[in-house]
């Protein structure tokens, strides 16, 4: 995964925030009359250099130069700030421990559509992403200048992308050649010092990606989510230790003499480490990441967009292994970034193939306007990459907070019109003036060079956001409206006509909630996240599930079980215990409703192992890893990413596919209508005499899978008991092609493989796990004879 687009550790904020103006500050009584006056001129004509005046020119949007990092340390966060880090330190732990606390998922998605909302302001203000109207798409920094898709533009986009990363990495090596020292730290203590505040990042690498490809996924689009799966796959290193990218970073920080505890852990959001400075922006990033992937069955698109966007070779990334290098420090977790990225056959090219294919989908199915749609909702994604962290979403410091929408009108072009007429007898009078605001002092606001080029949009926002001097929808309540009307210190200096259309643009402006930018740019219906979340309550249907309060737990089930079959006996201490069960030699073919059931529902029973990044490092989850390869059709693993590779190859058959070829056997069911869900494939057998204990042991095996960590042990022995019933359903007649029955096969000898490695090492790691995967496996093979 390339570096997060940043170094947002180095600034505490980049983009200028509008403050009320203290009249008292201002030096002399002139200036102090025309206060709220210089609060709106402030914003009125500034050129786009400005705003990017403190940047280093090697460094992306969020980097920035070694003394910004120094200065940044000095500065005290303010309170609002220091509260909203703690919020996300906090939901960035609940996130990867979502089963002990799914009231988060609410919060969450709410905090997902404001950076959404946040990040669409950023990139349609800021001027290192604006889409300039004066240059052509393929020079600009900002996806959203190519407003109509096609891949053909897509790609030069990201061509262009790319060489611009080049170019820059050309003139920095220029630079270091001709005798300048590094350039983003100033000292290797920095530089470790960096190397620890990214750890929150860098703990959950590939998360944005950890819910894509389950079996909720709708099948017309799973080819699409397989490709982005695989990217996450090989983030986790494909099942070795040694490739596993937490674990890389891991190392890294233990060789600098800076250990920290594993992502997931409580101890890790309280480590000492995040008093230092103000790490506010990567808290955000790394909240960011975990937040986008949490409803892949709504938010695809702009999982997708973030995706090709963050897996592109960035400079910074680049940058920082020469620097590292320079100083001592192994620089190989970042060397690995830059190649495993690579745009001809790395992550760059998964990432821009998945969205192509993504809309030849979707255009084949629902035509040119939905891929219009859907480009729109990838473009958010691809921006939230680029500005997350780097602008903090100040706005957002509570959730539900009120923020502006505004759009321009014909009252905005008014207000716009008068004010820089007024700017224009406004400079030169004010250098006495010691009142800032955001980084400039008021007269610089005002020089001729910065009143040129004005954008807008960037004048509007600056306007309808200066409380108190403009209250939205309120002019009356306004302290502009009160000092331009008699007994106002600037009464007389604008004409009755027009207060009065600022007082109607006043009153026009309407308070919106954060993520009102999000849905009226993708023109998508909007959905509260409290009715979302609640929707999310059938496990056939919903990632993520929710099981409702009254859910049984696999425990209950295993002791109602025992009780009812007085199976007291029952050895939970040997291994033995694994291959003392009756072998499901046949089955009939008359009970296929219920064989193909839990054909599917089996499927889910590890999917989400693997959910949380740190959590996959070790010997048991990496097995799962590569369990999970092989019932999704990936090749078997080997010394090499596969890259673009997996992409391009044949026989790529996924246990999925091998069940809506079981589908197919149903009668009265033609191949139009073929199941296009999960869903519906309960539905299908349902309709065709599914018996009902097929029905509940389907259903609860939805339901424990969604709590991997609580059933682990049950739901490998689950698992390994499945095994069996697909050697089964292999031999059965008639029910599979003899290129199916032997990718299966081929499927099955990996997944045992796997299973046995989990078995093996929980009996000699962990006790009461391994007795959990025993009770799981003698469940699973006591039930499934009275379903099949």
């Amino acid at each position: 995964m390339a570096l997060f687009s940043s170094f947002a550790l180095f600034s505490a904020s980049y983009m200028p925030r509008l403050t009320s103006m203290d009249p008292s500050r201002v030096a002399d009584g002139f200036s102090h009359l025309v206060a709220p006056l210089l609060v709106i001129l402030l914003f009125l004509g500034i050129r786009h250099s400005r705003w990017t005046k403190t940047a280093t020119p090697v460094t992306s949007v969020c980097s920035t130069a070694a003394q910004e990092h120094s200065q940044a340390k000095k500065a005290t966060p303010d309170a609002t700030q220091h509260k909203s880090t703690e919020r996300y330190r906090r939901m960035f732990f609940q996130l990867q421990n979502l089963e002990d606390y799914p009231e988060v998922l609410e919060p969450a998605r709410q905090q997902l559509l404001a950076m959404f909302s946040h990040a669409l302001s950023v990139a349609l203000t800021e001027p290192a992403h604006r889409n300039s109207s004066s240059s052509s798409s393929s020079s600009s920094s900002s996806i959203l200048s190519l407003e109509n898709y096609s891949a053909e533009a897509m790609s030069l986009f990201l061509r262009d992308a790319h060489e611009k990363t080049l170019s820059g990495w050309s003139d920095y090596l220029e630079r270091r050649k001709q005798g300048q020292g590094p350039e983003l730290f100033a000292t290797a203590e920095q530089a470790k010092d960096w190397l620890v505040q990214q750890a929150p990042v860098k703990f959950v690498d590939g998360a944005w990606l950890g819910h894509v490809h389950k079996i909720t996924t709708p099948f017309p689009f799973r080819s699409v989510t397989k490709h982005a799966w695989q990217v996450l796959s090989e983030e986790l290193g494909d099942g070795d230790p040694d490739k596993h990218h937490v674990t890389l970073y891991r190392k890294l920080l233990e060789s600098i003499g800076r250990p920290l505890p594993s992502g997931h852990s409580a101890d890790f959001v309280q480590a000492s480490e995040w008093k230092r400075g103000d790490n506010h922006g990567i808290w955000e990033a790394a909240v960011g990441q975990l937040a986008i992937s949490l409803f892949p069955n709504e938010f695809l698109p702009e999982i997708l967009g973030f995706n090709m966007h963050y897996e592109q070779v960035r400079l910074d990334t680049m940058q920082v292994a020469h620097e590292l290098t320079h100083y001592g420090i192994d620089p190989y977790y970042f060397l690995i970034h830059i190649s495993i990225d690579n745009a001809d056959s790395g992550h760059t090219a998964m990432a821009s193939h998945a969205v192509v294919q993504y809309l030849d989908i979707l255009r084949a199915r629902e035509g040119e306007a939905a891929v219009g749609h859907a480009w729109k909702r990838i473009q958010v994604g691809h921006v939230l990459s680029q500005t997350l962290g780097c602008y903090p979403c100040s706005s957002n410091a509570k959730l539900g907070s009120e923020s502006l929408q505004v759009l321009p009108s014909a009252l905005g072009t008014q207000v716009l019109g008068i004010f820089r007429s007024k700017a224009s007898v406004s400079r030169g009078i004010h250098y006495r003036s010691r009142a800032r605001i955001g980084p400039y002092a008021l007269h610089e606001w005002l020089l001729e060079t910065m009143r040129i080029e004005a954008n807008e949009l960037d004048l509007l926002r600056a306007l309808s956001r200066a409380k108190p001097w403009v209250v939205a929808g309120n002019s009356r309540k306004s302290l502009l409206v009160r000092e331009l009307s008699w007994g106002g210190r600037m009464f007389g200096a604008f004409t009755k006509n027009e207060v009065t259309t600022i007082c109607q643009w006043i009153d026009a402006l309407r308070p919106e909630s954060d993520s009102l930018l999000y849905w009226e740019f993708t023109q998508r219906q909007p959905v509260t996240s409290r009715e979302a979340v609640a929707e999310l309550q059938d496990p056939a249907s919903h990632h993520p599930y929710v099981p409702a309060g009254n859910a049984a737990s696999i425990l209950d089930t295993f002791n109602s079980y025992m009780t009812t079959n007085a199976c007291q006996g029952f050895d939970l201490g040997a291994w033995d215990a694994l291959t003392k069960h009756p072998s499901l030699n046949t089955i009939s073919c008359d009970r296929l409703p219920d064989i193909i059931a839990l054909w599917f529902a089996h499927i889910s029973l590890l999917e989400n192992t693997i959910n949380t990044p740190s959590r996959t490092a070790d010997p048991v989850h990496l097995s799962i890893l590569r369990l999970l390869r092989a019932q999704a059709g990936f090749g078997i693993e080997s010394d090499i990413v596969a890259g673009m590779d997996e992409v391009r190859r044949d026989f790529c058959t996924s246990l999925v596919d091998i069940g809506l070829e079981l589908t197919q056997k149903l009668s009265r069911i033609a191949i139009s209508a073929k199941p296009q869900t999960l869903k519906q494939v309960f539905l299908l057998v349902a309709s065709h005499g599914q018996g009902w204990e097929s029905f509940q042991f389907a259903n609860d095996m939805l339901q424990w899978g969604a709590r991997p960590s609580a059933n682990l042990g049950f739901l490998l022995g689950l698992a390994l008991a499945f095994v069996e019933f697909k050697h089964a359903v292999g031999r059965a007649p008639n029910l599979l092609g003899p290129k199916s029955r032997l990718l299966l096969e081929a499927i099955v000898a990996r997944e045992k493989r796997c299973l046995e490695e989990c078995a093996r090492e929980l009996q000699r790691a962990d006790d009461a796990l391994y007795k959990d995967l025993l009770r799981g496996n003698y469940l699973a093979i006591s039930t499934l004879p009275n379903c099949i």
